[in-house]
């Protein structure tokens, strides 16, 4: 039997064609793969952000050190609706408030994590009151800020931190950043579960520093921490010649 034209054409385009059915499933596969390939990137993503937010800050603690030998004192928060990044002190040399946004201008460093977020920033009145200048007697118990770690753990034993200051983490909870600048704006606050992320957002003495914790787990943690050992500080002023 011969064959038309028309039959032999309409052969090949089913051969050659695809069905609804295959590529449904195509596209299926195609989303598996490049969701195996986008989790992996987004880690290593973020490892990379937290490494240099982790560099920043450690860039940060050296210059609180060194704004300290030079003037005897901390700087204060920069506690401004909109951060300009200068710090806010009082007639009185007191700070205005003791907890605010990092006074990245006064200190000369950068003003925001991996994820453009204002560094967070508490320093100890003891520490950085211009009026009534800190001692080497105030290297112990000074200072009513606390570290705590996992489960509760205290982390700044015998060393209670002169400084803190705070990178919120990819998630931001707590966080201002550089587009929302006001504090009615800033970043929505961690979730009620979160115990360990609000307590370093409800204004206290009282900070956690660990590992982080799974995104949407129960107790979601991401936030990273440095701060300045009052022995550290006095120390480096010792051996700088700015104490006693």
């Amino acid at each position: 039997m011969k064959l038309s034209i028309v039959s032999i054409v309409t052969g090949l385009k089913r051969s050659y064609g695809f069905t609804l059915v295959e590529m449904a499933i195509t596209l299926v596969i195609v989303g598996i793969l490049l969701a195996m390939l986008i989790q992996p990137f987004r880690l290593q993503k973020d490892m990379k952000d937290r490494t240099e937010t982790l560099g920043d800050l450690n860039q940060i603690n050296e210059a609180l050190v060194g704004y300290a030998i030079i003037n005897r004192h901390l700087p204060c928060p920069d506690t401004d609706a909109i951060p300009d990044g200068i710090e806010n002190r009082e007639g009185t040399g007191l700070c205005s408030d003791d907890q605010g946004v990092l006074p990245w201008n006064t200190l000369g460093v950068k003003s925001t994590d991996s994820w453009n977020r204002y560094y967070g920033y508490r320093a100890d009145a003891t520490f950085s009151s211009s009026a009534t200048l800190f001692t080497i007697d105030d290297a112990e118990g000074a200072t009513g800020i606390q570290i705590n770690g996992e489960a509760g753990s205290l982390v700044s034993t015998n060393s209670r931190p002169a400084a803190v200051v705070i990178s919120y983490g990819m998630n931001g909870f707590g966080a201002i950043n550089t587009t929302q600048a006001t504090p009615a704006n800033q970043m929505p606050l961690p979730l009620a579960t979160a115990l360990d992320e609000v307590e370093n957002t409800d204004g206290d003495l009282i900070f956690v520093s660990h590992v982080p914790s799974g995104l949407g787990t129960a107790n979601e943690f991401d936030d990273i921490l440095v701060w300045v050992p009052p022995k550290v500080l006095i120390n480096r002023m010792v051996v700088a010649g700015r104490l006693p």
